[in-house]
């Protein structure tokens, strides 16, 4: 049986489009809980976001080492609320954990829909460009001060600018569709980015530009954790990783329509 959480004080979040179609597709009885009033979570159960309770519940299970499912923002294909379609925009889900893991041998179709082109790796930007991730990811990380700490760390290593980038909010959202000025802008000068959990990695490795992250970062296969190596970064080729990204996220209607749970069942996650 896989248990819901769900806003179930908001009918109009996004968090429906996930749920609406996993409730049609998955290949177990569902069932689903106020994730507003909920304190103990029941192991197999899915989430969205960290909206009312999941930080807690979601913390309780990975403690446990309970089975769960986190779905969120996608890394490519976020949606655009100008036009909203079921087979437009993307959410991720992730098992155990609230980003993907890395996953190998998976064809590139998926993240050639995009139409994105990954460049070769660029060394030559002047400051650091710092992206945290929003501060319920820092809690999740027990690091509620992450910014400021790790801004103190890069000044240890090295003298170049650095430039503080937060995640763009705005009319109840957050995102790209948010920004004054786009992460495209600011990465054209950088001589690598360090975030936490952001999916900002995405576009800056796609850039080629280097990343530093989190330990728990889903870009930590591609990425550096050490900022002591941030005068000599590593950039490794990022197409397996790009093409793996792909293929743990999914349109509303592939939720509803069962080829999300049929990849996941291919790719041994189900």
């Amino acid at each position: 049986m896989l248990t819901i959480y769900a806003p179930f004080n908001n009918k109009n979040s996004k968090a429906w489009e996930v749920f609406n179609g996993v409730k049609k597709s998955w290949p177990e009885q569902v069932v689903v809980n106020d994730n507003s009033i909920a304190t103990e979570p029941l192991s197999n159960s899915m989430y969205w976001g960290f909206v009312n309770n999941n930080l807690h519940l979601v913390k309780k299970l990975e403690a446990r080492m309970h089975q769960f499912w986190f779905t969120d923002t996608p890394y490519f294909g976020r949606f655009d609320n100008s036009n909203l379609k079921a087979d437009n925009h993307y959410w991720r889900i992730c098992k155990n954990g609230i980003h993907v893991s890395y996953i190998k041998n998976c064809k590139s179709d998926r993240f050639e829909k995009f139409g994105i082109k990954i460049k070769a790796p660029n060394f030559a930007g002047k400051y650091i460009l710092v992206c945290p991730s929003s501060d319920s990811i820092h809690g999740y990380l027990d690091e509620p001060n992450w910014t400021n700490d790790t801004i103190e760390k890069i000044k240890r290593y090295t003298d170049r600018p650095i430039k503080l980038r937060h995640k763009p909010r705005g009319r109840g959202t957050s995102g790209p569709s948010e920004a004054n000025v786009p992460l495209s802008e600011d990465l054209k000068q950088a001589w690598c980015v360090v975030t936490s959990c952001s999916i900002a990695a995405v576009e800056a490795m796609c850039e080629g530009i280097p990343v530093f992250c989190h330990d728990k970062s889903f870009a930590v296969d591609v990425g550096n954790v050490e900022l002591a190596d941030i005068e000599n970064p590593y950039y490794g080729g990022p197409e397996p990783w790009l093409y793996s990204l792909a293929y743990q996220q999914f349109t509303p209607e592939e939720f509803e329509n069962g080829t999300a749970v049929e990849i996941l069942m291919d790719k041994g996650l189900m």
